[in-house]
């Protein structure tokens, strides 16, 4: 009997609104709307109320709406500033103010371990703080990066370039790997847990952490194995400033890291469950991998970043 009640539900739910692709603005405005009618009819009849909601949570709970055309409607009425709070498309922030995401980053540890914070983990916490870096004044200090010599840039030294391309070819085919994801982030592989999604992504502890394909996770993996080959000062920059840099110097290779072809900057229209909007795209022409997407009202940020 059980197991006949779940292939009925499991037939009825359409996993294309629900589970980690379920948009929750929308399914808050459908609850508004189905508790909204429930008191209607529950003014002519108290069962009928109860039933009504019952059955339209039952419909939002597997079908991800209540009324057809809510994602549309949500993306069309409700402001920008309350649908990025849900919005989950992968979508890097791409801000160049290293040291103010840093910072905040901090706070949001702050507030997560706040139950459970011991002198080892404030202590852990200040020496961060004192080990955090000026990245383009780090990374021209170990010989990572060079001026561009045709152009007002940094590039990649030739030692740290040829270690990414040599570390690029140890890699899986398939880098979303728990041990290589753990060595990047600093934990035991069985703190990974890797994310059934289009796109590369994980989940450490309560954070989700992703990428916007494989070509960009291989760049990240192999650039912090050639960056901790290259020096030893790699290692003593806080974890979440180092994958801040990781990101952004996926702007400096030269060729794909996926299928070794030309990399070109684009503007894309990007659709998320909540709305849309513009985005700056470094591509793989040759393979369409995108390697790095940022707000184009985020560039120009000048708190201790570099310009690609």
């Amino acid at each position: 009997m059980i197991d006949s009640v779940r292939r009925v539900l499991s037939g009825l739910r359409n996993p294309e609104y629900t589970g980690e692709n379920r948009c929750v603005p929308c399914t808050v405005v459908n609850v508004l709307i189905a508790a909204a009618v429930s008191v209607l009819v529950g003014r002519r009849s108290r069962r009928g109320g109860v039933i009504t909601f019952a059955g339209s949570f039952a419909a939002i709970a597997l079908r991800g709406y209540l009324v057809p055309g809510t994602p549309t409607l949500t993306k069309r009425h409700l402001p920008d500033r309350i649908l990025a709070q849900f919005d989950d498309h992968p979508l890097e922030d791409q801000s160049h103010a290293f040291e103010g995401r840093f910072e905040e980053q901090q706070r949001q540890r702050n507030r997560e371990q706040s139950d459970e914070l011991t002198t080892e983990s404030i202590e852990e916490l200040e020496r961060q703080r004192e080990n955090a870096v000026d990245p383009e004044r780090f990374l021209l200090e170990v010989d990572a990066v060079k001026p561009c010599e045709n152009q007002a840039d940094l590039c990649f030294t030739d030692e740290l370039a040829d270690a990414i391309d040599e570390r690029m070819a140890s890699l899986p085919d398939k880098p979303v790997d728990r041990a290589l994801v753990a060595e990047l982030y600093g934990v035991e592989p069985e703190a990974v847990t890797v994310k059934e999604r289009s796109y590369p992504a994980v989940t450490i502890g309560r954070r989700v952490h992703k990428w916007p394909a494989e070509a960009a996770l291989a760049a990240d993996l192999a650039t912090h194995r050639a960056l901790g080959e290259l020096t030893d000062r790699w290692t003593d920059v806080p974890q979440g400033q180092r994958i801040e840099l990781l990101e952004m110097l996926r702007s400096f290779h030269d060729t794909c890291p996926d299928c070794g072809g030309p990399i070109a900057l684009s503007e894309d229209t990007v659709e998320s469950c909540c709305r849309s909007y513009e985005v700056l795209a470094l591509n793989c022409e040759d393979c369409s991998a995108p390697l790095l997407e940022f707000d184009p009202s985020e560039i120009g940020g000048t708190d201790g970043g570099i310009e690609p």
